[in-house]
């Protein structure tokens, strides 16, 4: 029992960071049942080192700013299906309290950023598929962005924890780290990683804070006008707009936000109302369809409003006054994810996400300490909680395992019994983004129109899309309801004017309905639009229609 309590943290926390990327390559399929397992763990590991508490239980201001934003959301968790992964978040950040020291903990970065440049080789060699149709190489991520974010931080613990690894592999994993992110060709991986070098060499040097504080404006500056006019300008410029679209969010709910995962479930609206405020304007067609802020701490303010924006900002300004005035591996790591997450989603993916619990957790360990608890009060509550939780989450993981069971044997074996026990447990899954987005799919894939449109609207509610829209109105139009079709084919142009597919699936429509003044009013407009992703079926449709119209 004390060897689990005293070992159990650490074997955990390096497992993860290699469990996790393998799943993500070979076991796609089973990345919903990770967290919850990682949940359970953890909660027996907290509960472990509970019976082995000899002192008072201490809780600092970082872990209040923490849990109180969780706790007022918590409804939200647990509707929206995101326990697994919030869970996960909390335990890493708990026990990487009690972790190792910052310099082996520095190491497992150092060596899961490693792993992820050996997935990159495999990757470019073909002897591993890419998890993108476009980019050939994207580690264990959905593409290279979040790749270079994780290899910046693991680049910078490398760095900063030179003088305690072995001369050799020390030269060797920046090297390593160094030659992966210059691959990702990932602009919010460079400006991160410059800044945070930028940091260690102002504390090297012992710069006064204010200015430290001005070299880092100026870098801001000098990158912003850098990334904004000689690279990837259009990405740049697109982002802008984005960012344009969260303000308006934010004025719609400044204090409270529209809660976790409000920001997939609202964006998309917004932003159709914004390109709808002014549609002459070119730079729509920089737009697309996005659940991502690019920038954490707008999408902090989206989904928590200023209250939780503060909240996050009184942690971060707390970690920097304690580690302004002494030595830290890790601290350049946060500086680094957090850089990266101004200009990317990093808490959306996972790994990144668990990275951040690991930061937080051990940066904040003994940090502006204000409440004590005497340990056998404290315990009986806390493994009241625990014994809850796990119920809980057991309940959800076995439930989830046999709704799962039961999908695979409807899509590879048109087990229609199977379809049945989905439709009789559905009210259990209806707000599971993951869930409700394949199953709906599916539900369209096999034809089984009527049925799938009640699920399409609600996958339309977790998340607008063009490409929901436009399989709504194609059901619609299967089922021999031609007005509903047009709504939603209507809809779908609506939300992204400048693509082609909706208008010409529109165009179709009329052209079955022989409603033939619409029919052309459509086929001009794309005759007349310059879409953003040219291709060979796009030149095809604009072929057909012009050849038709002269």
């Amino acid at each position: 029992m004390k060897t689990v309590a005293k070992y159990g943290n650490n074997v955990f926390l390096f497992s993860v960071f290699l469990i996790e990327p393998i799943t993500s390559i070979w076991y796609p399929d089973a990345t919903f049942r990770i967290p919850y397992l990682y949940c359970l763990c953890g909660l027996l590991l907290i509960a472990f080192h509970l019976l082995h508490w000899q002192t008072k239980i201490y809780f600092s201001w970082i872990d209040i700013l923490i849990f109180i934003p969780l706790v007022s959301n918590g409804n939200d968790i647990f509707k929206y299906h995101m326990e697994g992964q919030i869970g996960t978040f909390l335990i890493f950040y708990l026990l990487s309290k009690t972790a190792t020291t910052e310099n082996r903990i520095a190491n497992l970065l150092t060596i899961s950023g490693c792993f992820q440049v050996f997935l990159m080789l495999a990757q470019f060699f073909d002897c591993l598929p890419s998890n993108h149709s476009i980019f050939p190489i994207t580690g264990s991520f959905k593409n290279p962005g979040p790749l270079g974010g994780y290899l910046a931080i693991s680049l910078i613990a490398s760095i900063a924890n030179y003088t305690h690894m072995k001369k050799g592999w020390r030269e060797l994993s920046v090297l390593i780290l160094l030659a992966g992110i210059i691959y990702s060709d990932s602009r919010a991986t460079w400006i991160a990683t410059i800044f945070a070098l930028s940091y260690m060499g102002m504390q090297y040097w012992k710069i006064h804070p204010a200015k430290q504080w001005s070299i880092a404006l100026l870098l801001l500056l000098l990158t912003g006008i850098f990334s904004l006019t000689l690279y990837k300008t259009q990405s740049a410029k697109g982002r802008i707009e984005i960012w344009k679209v969260c303000c308006t969010m934010i004025g719609e709910h400044p204090l409270t936000g529209f809660g976790f995962g409000g920001f997939q479930r609202e964006y998309m609206n917004y932003q159709t109302h914004y390109i709808q405020q002014s549609p002459s304007s070119d730079n729509h067609r920089l737009l697309n369809n996005n659940r991502y802020a690019f920038n954490e701490f707008l999408h902090i303010t989206v989904e928590q409003g200023i209250i939780g924006l503060f909240s996050f900002l009184s942690i971060l300004i707390l970690l920097y006054i304690k580690y302004t005035k002494q030595h830290s591996v890790l601290f350049p790591c946060l500086i680094t994810y957090i850089l990266f997450s101004c200009f990317s989603y990093p808490n959306d993916i996972f790994l990144l996400f668990l990275f951040f619990a690991l930061l937080l957790g051990k940066l904040s360990a003994d940090t502006f300490l204000v409440i004590q608890i005497e340990k056998y009060p404290f315990t009986i509550i806390a493994f009241t909680i625990i014994i809850s939780l796990t119920g809980i989450i057991g309940n959800k993981l076995v439930n989830r395992e046999l709704i799962d069971k039961s999908f695979s044997r409807f899509f590879y074996r048109d087990d229609y019994k199977s379809l049945s026990y989905i439709q009789h447990r559905y009210s259990s899954i209806q707000y599971s983004s993951s869930f409700i987005f394949r199953y709906a799919r599916v539900l369209f894939l096999k034809r089984e129109y009527q049925s799938a449109i009640p699920i399409i609207k609600q996958a339309i509610g977790l998340y607008p899309t063009t490409d929901k829209y436009c399989d709504l109105a194609t059901c619609y139009l299967e089922t021999g309801k031609y007005k509903e079709a047009e709504n939603a084919f209507s809809d779908a142009i609506a939300m992204l004017p400048h693509h082609i597919i909706p208008r010409y699936q529109l165009y179709l429509l009329y052209q079955k309905t022989g409603e033939k003044d619409k029919a052309d009013h459509i086929a001009n407009s794309i005759i007349r639009i310059k879409p953003k992703n040219d291709n060979e079926h796009i030149r095809e449709i604009k072929n057909q229609l012009f050849k038709e119209a002269f």
